[in-house]
């Protein structure tokens, strides 16, 4: 497969970045803004994410079934996500119908109506999701967990926001955070795929004239307010929920890749150290899994794991005897590259999609402004020995420094 990778900046500031595959026929296409939940204030908690709905529910031009049917009609589709640090538009199409994606994805981020009937339509949906949310034990977990991590920061709440906060939204609220966080400089176009470089310039140029604002600004988090301990919360659940962790390095550290071959040993798979060690020889959990989350000034490393309250403590125990191992011996040599052999697999094979391709090059652009080869960051991954490994675990698995946050049945047999 053959690609070439180009990158234009307008005059406003607005970023188009194009990598060409000419063995496919389709395009995945992403318009990537650095706005995300970090970057609301505290009574427009959850807007980001809100305004990501209602753009899709109405233009000067457009109805919100013309919307929906402008690429479904033709094969393809639109989508978008929020996350802490970003929000990302999507769609994915044939490479002849890349002026109509264009088209629409340019309209609902310039030209919404946010019309009033809509947007309280649209807050009864994201109510629902939100009530969903907090019917869902692990997401229950993951966002104690988050709260306790992250004190007094935007990163510790919630992307959805909160009833009273959704409830206050409003189209002038929608359409001045729109004007003063969707600013070109802020804004990214990403395409992957069959797809001319030259011409999604034009096309782009054409359509999407946004004014210039101010490069967003988030609160950074203040490392210091961070406490480690243990919270039990209870809820009418059937299993402990846990989660164990701490705040971790950010995205530029270039132990980034260090991180993510140890979380790899850890929990790459059925083959893995937690799989195998917690699961199938102990059985005392069905879901344990480790996780990494990094952001501009801060990560994360975590275990979640849920199991019978009466096995909560021997699940813990084995947990941290796990993380202790990593201390105590290097990894195995023999491990270590079949460890890396699989993260690289599925680097490589995830790749060969389009819409995977399209958002790694998005992620890169929005946080290093420059895009890592594939073939360079297979070579950090390779470069990467049992010593990196060894360093890093005893630098992050003291135990004094963990928080563990539990979610436990309301009537559960454990104890904090």
């Amino acid at each position: 497969m053959t690609s070439l990778r180009r990158q234009t900046t307008l005059s406003n500031g607005l970023t188009i970045v194009t990598e060409t595959v000419d063995t496919v026929r389709s395009v995945a296409l992403g318009y990537w803004v650095r706005a995300g939940s970090r970057y609301e204030p505290p009574e427009l908690s959850g807007i980001s994410h809100f305004l990501e709905h209602t753009v899709f529910k109405g233009t000067e031009s457009r109805s919100t079934f013309e919307i929906a049917s402008s690429l479904e009609s033709v094969g393809g589709h639109l989508n978008a996500f929020t996350s802490k640090e970003y929000t990302c538009y999507h769609a994915r199409f044939l490479s002849e119908y890349l002026e109509e994606a264009v088209d629409v994805l340019s309209d609902i981020l310039l030209h919404p109506t946010f019309p009033k009937a809509e947007i309280d339509r649209e807050k009864s949906v994201v109510l629902d999701e939100l009530r969903d949310s907090q019917d869902v034990p692990e997401e229950v977990a993951f966002e104690n967990f988050e709260k306790y991590l992250y004190p007094e920061s935007s990163l510790g709440k919630p992307i959805l926001g909160n009833e009273e906060s959704i409830n206050s939204f409003t189209a002038e609220k929608l359409g001045t955070y729109l004007d003063d966080h969707y600013g070109p400089e802020n804004t990214i176009i990403v395409a992957a795929g069959f797809v001319d470089h030259d011409e999604l310039v034009k096309l782009v140029s054409d359509r999407y004239d946004r004014k210039p604002s101010n490069e967003n600004s988030y609160q950074r988090f203040d490392s210091s307010l961070y406490k480690p301990g243990k919270e039990v919360a209870t809820k009418d659940i059937q299993q402990s929920h846990l989660i164990m962790g701490l705040p971790i390095f950010s995205v530029y550290d270039d132990r980034r890749y260090d991180v993510a071959v140890l979380n790899s040993v850890l929990s790459g798979g059925m083959s893995s150290r937690l799989f195998q060690n917690i699961r199938e020889a102990h059985g005392v959990a069905y879901q344990i899994f480790s996780f990494v989350n990094l952001y501009r000034d801060s990560g994360s490393f975590g275990v979640y794991l849920a199991t019978d309250p009466a096995k909560r403590d021997k699940a813990l125990e084995l947990t941290m005897g796990e993380l202790e191992k990593m201390v105590k011996e290097p990894v195995k040599e023999t491990e270590l590259e079949k460890v890396k052999a699989q993260y690289k697999s599925g680097i490589v094979m995830g790749d060969e999609s389009m819409e995977r391709r399209m958002m790694r090059l998005g992620r890169q652009q929005i946080y290093y402004g420059e895009n890592i080869s594939l073939d360079v960051f297979l070579k950090k991954i390779e470069q990467i020995d049992a010593e990196n490994i060894h360093i890093l675990a005893r630098e992050l698995f003291n135990p004094e420094m963990f928080f563990t946050s539990i979610l436990e049945p309301a009537n559960g047999q454990a104890t904090a």
